[in-house]
């Protein structure tokens, strides 16, 4: 189980998981209502967000855009952008996250840690390559839903001015600004790890005592191994964990999603330049 919700999660294995390549769209579509039921009901927009949806493969994801068009029908889609030495980075302590901290685990399995160019080597042309076809991706949800209703956003201005990026996102959605901000406000999730666990994981996967004791320990105990709370969030403040990738990564992250920026850049007018996307000393 990935969702807390039954219905969200039955829909979402129809249009993006388990029956991706065929969906029945009709059955979709009654799923869908019962979903958005209390929403019709009061008069509300309905938000649909799902953060991995645009992370799968390319030919999967032009498919999951057909699937959402198919049951959907008209809508306005939102997909924010990261600088992709920061989003590879940040991908990269999610998986340290998922392996260690979180629900999928049993005895089978040790501690998980390497670092992040051996990641990049062992990875790098499949989850890794997902994560960095999202100009793509956007060009198949504009194929699907038109350019006037893909808006892309650049997480770079969620952390210069979080007022004015909730502005132009309620903006674009077409709901209340002063609403949407109060409603956003203070709500962090996917806290960064701190220094404090990475060291603690590379202290437990150098000992085999640590490492036996942690691989049979339930989720709960690993978090608090981990010193992280019931919630997997750090329970004592610290410095935000960092991950240095090698000069010859960058060279290839760059190469690899330049083409796809620059027509970013054309059609869309974001300054990704000023976030160093180009491979240039921007703000990262």
């Amino acid at each position: 189980d990935y969702c807390r919700d039954a219905l969200v999660q039955s829909l979402m294995n129809q249009i993006a998981y388990g029956r991706v390549g065929n969906p029945n769209y009709e059955k979709c579509k009654k799923i869908l209502t019962k979903i958005l039921a209390t929403a019709s009901e009061n008069n509300l927009l309905p938000v649909w967000s799902w953060e991995s949806y645009t992370t799968d493969c390319l030919q999967n994801n032009k498919v999951r855009a057909h699937n959402l068009k198919m049951v959907f029908g008209k809508a306005k889609i939102i997909i924010n952008i990261r600088n992709p030495i920061g989003l590879i980075e940040s991908a990269y302590f999610q998986q340290l996250k998922k392996h260690n901290a979180g629900s999928i685990r049993n005895f089978r399995f040790l501690p998980y840690y390497q670092t992040i160019n051996n990641w990049l080597r062992d990875n790098y042309d499949g989850q890794i390559l997902n994560h960095l076809q999202y100009a793509e991706t956007i060009q198949a949800y504009i194929e699907e839903f038109g350019k006037e209703n893909v808006h892309v956003f650049l997480f770079e201005d969620l952390i210069d001015n979080q007022r004015n990026y909730f502005i132009r996102l309620c903006d674009a959605m077409g709901i209340n600004s002063e609403e949407g901000i109060m409603l956003c406000s203070e709500k962090v999730e996917n806290a960064r790890w701190t220094t404090n666990q990475i060291s603690e994981l590379i202290k437990i996967t150098q000992s085999i005592k640590k490492s036996l004791s942690f691989s049979l320990s339930g989720r709960k105990k690993r978090r608090l191994l981990l010193n992280l709370n019931e919630h997997g969030r750090p329970i004592n403040p610290g410095k935000k964990a960092h991950a240095n990738i090698s000069p010859e990564w960058q060279e290839k992250i760059f190469n690899q999603t330049r083409q796809g920026h620059l027509w970013l850049q054309e059609n869309y007018k974001l300054p990704l330049d000023k976030y160093g996307y180009l491979g240039n000393k921007g703000k990262t």
